[in-house]
């Protein structure tokens, strides 16, 4: 049996339009004794809506995965388990000259990752987005 669960993090920015939330922040997909995690792209855009580390890609890259790790926490996963990224940016070359900041996350076992260069995020002055998937025994979810 498939069981689906749609989990949004307290303390995690989530766009809503006219009071409804576009997306789900993570989804969580049970398929017997495994489960898999989809994380929503994230950004540098704060709890308070404020975008972080503006002008700085690095800076982006470090709020992005604390952000991803603390999404994944919340239903019981690590960045340890994640084994897909999906990473889009505004500058291909800047990303690689700070890409170390990256690995700081996901030193353990890296996961695949698709880089891709794109005209424009959600915001002006984010330059990174990055999503994840992730894969955990079922009986470690947690869903709050």
């Amino acid at each position: 049996m498939i069981e689906r669960h749609n989990v949004i993090p307290e303390n995690m920015y989530n766009r809503a339009v006219r009071g409804q939330y576009m997306y789900s922040p993570l989804v969580v997909v049970r398929t017997g004794d495994h489960a898999h995690i989809y994380v929503a792209g994230h950004t540098s855009i704060l709890p308070n809506g404020d975008i972080g580390g503006v002008g700085d890609m690095r800076e982006q890259i470090r709020i992005v995965c604390e952000k991803i790790q603390q999404a994944l926490g919340t239903v019981g996963a690590t960045l340890d388990d994640v084994v897909r990224t999906i990473s889009y940016t505004l500058d291909i070359e800047e990303y690689y000259h700070v890409v170390d900041e990256r690995y700081k996350y996901f030193n353990n076992q890296l996961p695949t990752n698709t880089l891709l260069g794109v005209s424009r995020l959600a915001h002006p002055d984010m330059v990174v987005e990055i999503e994840a998937e992730a894969i955990i025994d079922s009986e470690r979810v947690k869903i709050p």
